[in-house]
């Protein structure tokens, strides 16, 4: 009996546990998402989705995240992960982040996934949260459709190079105008760099940026002309 009774314990203790943290999505705000799933559609490239956990319990909480790929269809992407204190770079289909983040009682963590979509397609990602022994109080899907593919988006009469450079990238077009302007994003979605491009050939100093992959996107204000990868080396 003693043994049952402790089973029982065991469970609702459990319970009790998972029903200590909410998930929630911060472009829904006050729908509790434990368990369900967050549908996203994006047309450009480099995004972020946030969400926040909240503990509803009297008693402090650190927590942990795991971040597992459920489902693609061979899209190429990267992704981050973000909580309270820090940032870090996933890595395959399943990762776990290698620090906890202490949740006082009616205050929340952020949870932010951070997306390049190099390609479009779809993915579909679950998010546990982890007590401070990797057991999971809780979780939720997000499930994203990308639609841009930066390889097709190109205006042939807009010249960028060279690509990769170590330093300078020239723009040339053969039909400028004073509205068009250059955006520059890191593999983040963090826009590093602008320029207003008003003659026919740029010269972009980009020689204070780190190595790396980046995208850039040539608008004339009301439209997408050209958008495409950039390397620097």
């Amino acid at each position: 009996m003693k043994h049952i009774l402790f089973s029982l314990s065991l469970v609702f203790s459990s319970l009790f546990s998972i029903s200590q943290i909410n998930v929630l999505w911060d472009d829904d705000p006050g729908v509790i998402y434990n368990g369900q799933t967050i549908n996203i559609v994006k047309d450009y490239a480099g995004f972020d989705v946030y969400m926040h956990c909240q503990n509803t319990g009297s008693t402090a909480q650190d927590i942990k995240f795991r971040r597992v790929v459920l489902s693609t269809n061979d899209t190429l992407f990267n992704d981050q992960f973000c909580g309270n204190i820090l940032c870090y770079s996933c890595f395959g289909s399943d990762w776990t982040t290698p620090a906890t983040n202490p949740v006082q009682p009616g205050d929340s963590c952020l949870m932010k996934g951070t997306f390049y979509f190099y390609d479009g397609g779809t993915v579909l990602i679950r998010y546990y949260i982890l007590d401070i022994n990797d057991n999971p109080l809780d979780s939720v899907d997000v499930n994203i459709v990308n639609t841009v593919d930066l390889s097709e988006i190109k205006d042939e009469s807009i010249l960028a190079y060279p690509n990769p450079t170590t330093d300078f990238l020239n723009i040339e077009i053969l039909n400028a105008s004073n509205n068009n302007s250059l955006f520059l994003y890191d593999i983040s979605g963090k826009k590093v760099f602008s320029a207003k491009l008003n003659s026919s050939m740029n010269n972009l100093d980009l020689r204070h940026l780190k190595s790396g992959i980046y995208s850039y996107q040539i608008s004339n204000g009301n439209q997408l002309l050209k958008s495409d990868k950039l390397i620097l080396k």
